[in-house]
């Protein structure tokens, strides 16, 4: 019987370590895979706008020494993107021009003409930043008065309606993003708030011996600051480990994501872990400071 009593003493103030991290990691695995999918879309959409083509066709009757020229004029262009340490910029013969269109219309069409109509040209990358309706107009008017540029093309409809879904997209996760945020600062909140209703007796007893209330708090903000770095941790990992199988349709994102981005949001996991565990615990801890002993039966 003494030891039945001992035992339900002993578990009245226990403070529920277990139940208490696994909540918090798993709101924290909930709001880190939204991220990873918002960073992942952003860096597809980057990708996408970066392999839109700006085709430059030349004069005809330029020298080889003049279409060097123009290249290296390009190539210093800001808004060409650099891959490599070098401009990406490609340079296509009209006749292997005319071959490939030959090959995909399946007609010789320079044996009806006569002649082959196609020009040389250039295709250069341009930045993601550049890749607006705006800019692209204001790059095709600057590249058309460069001496030995006949026309300048690319592909406006489909520019504007990537940038149209990316703008979309983003705005929709952003949304979904603040919502869960919302939640998990409710959840984590209200299940520290719930492990420290175990722990009220205790800390009026540390009252009554006549403890501050900075002592009393120490102790619980330490427990808080662990289990907040812990579940940040162990999120992180759960989502380093899963990220081969983060996928959205064809668009594999575990292949979008640099290192650096990679580390930067198991950093923001853990500092929210830690930060919203000891703001959680400090509010409930005051809470059951500021009590009387009628208020916490």
């Amino acid at each position: 019987m003494a030891t039945i009593t001992q035992q339900k003493s002993k578990s009245l103030g226990s403070y529920p370590y277990a139940s208490v991290m696994t909540s918090i990691t798993i709101a924290l695995i909930a709001l880190g895979v939204l991220l990873m999918l918002i960073l992942g879309i952003i860096n597809f959409a980057e990708r996408v706008k970066e392999n839109i083509e700006v085709q430059i066709m030349l004069d005809n009757g330029l020298e080889n020494e003049q279409i060097t020229q123009l290249r290296q004029l390009l190539s210093e262009k800001k808004y060409v993107r650099k891959f490599g340490g070098q401009a990406d910029i490609t340079f296509k013969h009209k006749d292997e021009a005319a071959r490939e269109l030959i090959r995909d219309l399946k007609e010789d069409f320079i044996t009806l003409l006569g002649e082959n109509p196609l020009r040389h040209s250039f295709f250069i990358r341009i930045k993601s930043e550049f890749c607006n309706k705006e800019s692209l107009e204001q790059i095709k008017k600057e590249i058309e008065q460069v001496k030995g540029v006949f026309e300048v093309a690319y592909a406006q409809e489909f520019s504007e309606e990537v940038n149209q879904n990316v703008a979309m997209v983003s705005f929709v996760l952003s949304a979904f993003a603040l919502f869960m945020m919302i939640i998990v600062v409710i959840l984590i909140h209200n299940t520290i708030r719930l492990a420290l209703f175990s722990q009220r007796f205790i800390i009026r007893t540390m009252q009554l011996v006549g403890a501050t209330d900075s002592f009393i708090r120490r102790p619980f903000l330490l427990t808080a600051f662990w289990q907040g770095l812990l579940s940040g941790l162990i999120a992180f990992i759960i989502i380093y480990i899963s990220l081969p199988y983060l996928n959205v349709g064809f668009i594999r994102l575990s292949e979008m994501y640099t290192p650096m981005q990679i580390l930067i949001i198991g950093g923001i996991l853990i500092v929210l872990g830690v930060l919203l565990s000891v703001f959680s615990s400090f509010r409930a801890v005051n809470k059951y400071l500021s009590m009387n002993l009628d208020e916490l039966y």
